[in-house]
Formats: structure tokens, C-alpha cells, sequence
């Protein structure tokens, strides 16, 4: 399945990552993660299936990692069931 990403402002003007993969019913793309950017430095992120309700708390990563990566990375650990979440 093909995963696509985009860099977006958000409803606060702050910046977003959004990643896609396969799509909804209604056929448009479907969200399985995204990232805002902190107040002061880092991203904080969700994660469908992992962190994605909103009583999860969220991840933070710090600038040196690139969000896209994270997020593709996190994904596939996630649908591999060798990994554990801990």
C-alpha cells in the first residue's frame, strides 16, 4: 500500500505532517498519522492503532528526527507482530 505525506499550516497556523495510506469509504485518502509542531521545539505525534484516541497521550520527538520517517517507521512496527508496544 502506498503511504503519501504532506506539509500543511494548521487550524493555529502551527506546522503539520500528515501521513496517508489506502483510503476511506467515502474514497478519499485515509490519515494514519500526523504531527503538530510543539510551542517551543519538537513535534508531538498520533499514530493510528497506536497512540491515535485522544485519551492516548501523544509522542514528542525532538527536531534531529524527521517526522516522516518517524512516523513510516512507527507504522511498520507496529504491523509486525514481533514488536511489542512497552
Amino acid at each position: 500500500m502506498t503511504r503519501t505525506w504532506k506539509f500543511t499550516m494548521g487550524t493555529k497556523q502551527e506546522p503539520v505532517w500528515s501521513m496517508y495510506e489506502g483510503l476511506n469509504p467515502g474514497g478519499g485518502p485515509k490519515l494514519v498519522a500526523y504531527a503538530k509542531r510543539a510551542k517551543d521545539a519538537g513535534w508531538f505525534v498520533r499514530i493510528s492503532e497506536f497512540n491515535g484516541d485522544l485519551y492516548s497521550e501523544k509522542l514528542y520527538i525532538d527536531d534531529d528526527v524527521f517526522v516522516p520517517h518517524f512516523m513510516a517507521l512507527m507504522l511498520e512496527m507496529h504491523k509486525n507482530p514481533n514488536s511489542k508496544h512497552i
